[in-house]
Parts: C-alpha cells; structure tokens; sequence
C-alpha cells in the first residue's frame, strides 16, 4: 500500500533571518573571529560556527573567559556589530529561490514575519540589502523584543501574533540548532534549513522536515500549497 503523505496546514510562514532569508552567517561569523583573535583569543571558524551559530553575542563574552581566561572589553559587542554591518554592506550575496518562496506564498495569500535572534538593526541592514526589508515591514521580530532568545520560543510566539496566525498553523524555517528547538517548542511544524548545520543535527534536535537548499525549500512549499 502507498504511504499517504499528509500535507502540513500553512497558515503562515516564520522565517528565521540569518542563513534563511540571508546569507549573512558565514560574514558574521569571520568577522567574529577575527575580532575575537585580535583580544587573544584564539578560536577559529568552524570553533564558533559550532558554540554560537544561531546564539547570541552575550553568549560570547562568558565563554571566552571559561575557555581562555580573557575578559572581552565592556564594548567590544559594539565593535562587532560595527564590523559585521559593514561586511553585510560590502560582501553579502542574496541566496537564490528565497524571492521565489515569498512571492509563492504572497500568490497564495500566506502571510508571513521573521523571528530572528538578531537586532533589528542588522535585520534591516541585510533585508535591505537584498531588497526584501520592504516585504516584512511590522513582522520583523528580534530576540531583544521578548523576554528569552531561542531556543526558547518567545520570538516566533510573537511572530505569529504578528500575523494574527495560531502558532499551531504555522510553519516555521530555521537553521540552526537552537532555532529548530525554538520552532518545535512553540508548537510550529518545523522546517530545517540546511546550511551552517548539518540536517542530522536539525532532526535530531526535533525539525520535522528538512530541506537541503533553498530550491528544495521552494519546492516542498510550493506541493504543501498545490
């Protein structure tokens, strides 16, 4: 007998913003050793890519002490976030299908909103840059908008209420561990995004689905809406 696969309900959509809607992780997280490198401390990329893909920078500071003894300057979030934003202005590409997977879901009336870790200023650094800010405007939602960052999952909560969704119909995308953990805590059927992480992490963390790029995304999308 053929298995009957059930189609998820979309009420919305949830993006996460970094390594979904933009390709920002690989930049952030360079920009990030360098400047961690510079205070002593000598991680490398895949070393932080594993510790803090899809944390936050106060994440970072604790760590580094535990790790090598140095205690990072009261400012050194600030530099970070100056060097990132001029890397994102400078470097970054747009990914492709993610113009396609919004206009598929604007085409099927499917709202959607981001529930990002990140500050808002950043978000609206890289949107802008790949000319998608405008297609959010009042459903971009940030970690400092809530009381607890992912993996709790106060900012998809939000997100949903954004949209005036359930939580319980929408989808949620992420790529990162703790981002999938979000998502399955606040009820969403959820999507891993392979990218920074490998899907085997995504699903052992409880992604319901995974997609392995962002024509693949494309595709699983457009057959729940067929």
């Amino acid at each position: 007998m053929d298995q009957v696969v059930v189609k998820p309900k979309i009420g919305a959509v949830l993006f996460d913003c970094d390594g979904v809607l933009v390709d920002t992780e690989n930049l952030g997280n360079a920009v990030l050793v360098k400047l961690l490198n510079e205070y002593g401390c000598p991680v490398t990329e895949d070393m932080t890519h594993r510790l803090f893909v899809g944390g936050t920078l106060a994440m970072i500071g604790p760590k580094m002490t535990e790790m090598y003894g140095v205690t990072l300057p009261d400012n050194w979030t600030d530099e970070c976030y100056a060097r990132t934003f001029e890397a994102l202005r400078n470097d970054m590409e747009p990914f492709e299908y993610v113009e396609d997977i919004l206009d598929l879901l604007d085409g099927a009336n499917i709202p959607f909103a981001i529930g990002s870790n990140g500050p808002h200023d950043k978000m609206g650094i890289s949107l802008g840059k790949v000319n998608i800010l405008n297609r959010f405007t009042g459903r971009i939602c940030s970690a400092r908008d809530v009381p607890h960052a992912k993996p709790a999952p106060d900012v998809y909560h939000l997100a949903a209420s954004r949209v005036g969704v359930d939580i319980d119909d929408c989808i949620v995308i992420d790529d990162s561990v703790s981002g999938v953990r979000a998502g399955v805590a606040s009820g969403a059927t959820t999507i891993g995004l392979v990218g920074a992480t490998p899907g085997n992490l995504l699903l052992e963390n409880g992604a319901h689905y995974l997609a392995n790029d962002h024509r693949e995304l494309y595709e699983m999308l457009k057959g729940w809406l067929s």
